[in-house]
């Protein structure tokens, strides 16, 4: 399972808001993951570049879970005082179960989206459910914890 959801790459295969994702730094040596992803080109800007998001990644610990914190705050990152997604993998007997939660902080001053980031847990079930598919298509993916 960690070996799909590992890969920086795939992301743009199951969230449907991101055009690609890129390694930003090595994980090695102990230090975390860092990565970008790039959203989805709006207009004239084919790069996706006004999307831009970086991330930290902390390996997954001993019970199997991993954080990934958002380090940028600029494009869409400025609405959040902090943004985590928390993603935790169980074996069961059918293969793996994925737990997969998100807390985003507003600033205060852009507390008013409120409303609207509300309105988009939708979209995220989508996404998760598409990552969902993708992993059940690869049964090798199952077996890894």
């Amino acid at each position: 399972m960690w070996a799909y959801l590992g890969k920086v790459e795939n992301i743009a295969a199951w969230d449907r808001g991101v055009a690609r994702a890129a390694v930003t730094s090595d994980a090695s040596a102990g230090a975390a993951l860092e990565f970008d992803t790039y959203a989805r080109a709006r207009g004239d800007d084919a790069t996706g570049a006004w999307g831009k998001m970086s991330y930290r990644v902390a390996p997954a610990d001993s019970s199997g879970k991993s954080r990934v914190r958002l380090t940028s705050s600029t494009g869409n990152a400025r609405f959040f005082r902090s943004a985590e997604w928390r993603f935790r993998v169980e074996p069961v007997p059918e293969g793996s179960r994925v737990f997969c939660t998100a807390e985003f902080i507003l600033r205060r001053r852009y507390f008013f989206l409120a409303p609207v980031l509300r309105l988009m847990t939708s979209a995220i079930r989508r996404d998760l459910r598409l990552l969902k598919q993708k992993l059940e298509v690869t049964p090798s993916l199952t077996t890894d914890n």
